[in-house]
């Protein structure tokens, strides 16, 4: 199967659950390549990547110029460019910023890859503090992109999965490691593991 894109998106409290759910992956190679836009500051940014770094099947790097969709990435959004996606499978950075009041923008980041053909897309909402993501629900539906959010029960802020679940788009509820766990089935039923192993 082709590279999966998982779109994450969190705030506060979102950088330790999406820490979680990469360690409850395999230690194997996934055919998945994450993009994460979580909002942050610019001095916490590297300490961010060095803690999603950890699992041994993935490189976790901030965007800092063009990246290909790959396997075993985890690709982290920049707070000062705003990153965008072109049909042939390429990250990269625009000159202009994010638009307000969100940096990184995590409904832009979404409404961005809905040109991505060729790509099966899932994006997950993280603990976070406000909306941000939401707004994004009916154009990632439309182009038949899954969402998936943390239970509001597992989250330090609940506020951001709350406003998506409220669109009525998303289709999947779980801790971070229950994510993890339902990620490896949609890898499953649409393709076998086995090769990856």
């Amino acid at each position: 199967m082709n590279t999966v894109l998982v779109l994450l998106g969190g705030s506060t409290g979102g950088p330790a659950a999406v820490k979680a759910f990469i360690d409850a992956l395999p230690n194997k190679t996934l055919p998945v390549c994450f993009v994460l836009a979580n909002h942050i500051t610019q001095e916490f940014l590297p300490g961010l990547q060095s803690m999603l770094n950890e699992h041994p099947f993935i490189s976790a790097e901030i965007v800092d110029g063009t990246k290909p969709i790959a396997p075993g990435k985890l690709y982290i959004a920049p707070i000062d460019k705003k990153l965008n996606f072109n049909p042939n499978g390429r990250i990269y950075l625009e000159e202009s910023s994010w638009e307000s009041p969100f940096a990184p923008n995590i409904s832009q980041m979404f409404s961005a890859v809905t040109g991505l053909e060729k790509y099966k897309k899932i994006a997950i909402i993280f603990s976070g503090m406000d909306g941000d993501g939401a707004s994004s629900a009916d154009i990632l539906d439309e182009n038949g992109v899954e969402i998936w959010c943390q239970t509001l029960e597992t989250c330090v802020q609940a506020s951001m999965p709350l406003n998506m679940m409220r669109t009525g788009k998303v289709i999947y509820k779980d801790s971070p490691e229950g994510l993890a766990r339902q990620l490896c089935d949609y890898l499953e039923s649409h393709h076998s593991l086995d090769q990856y192993a």
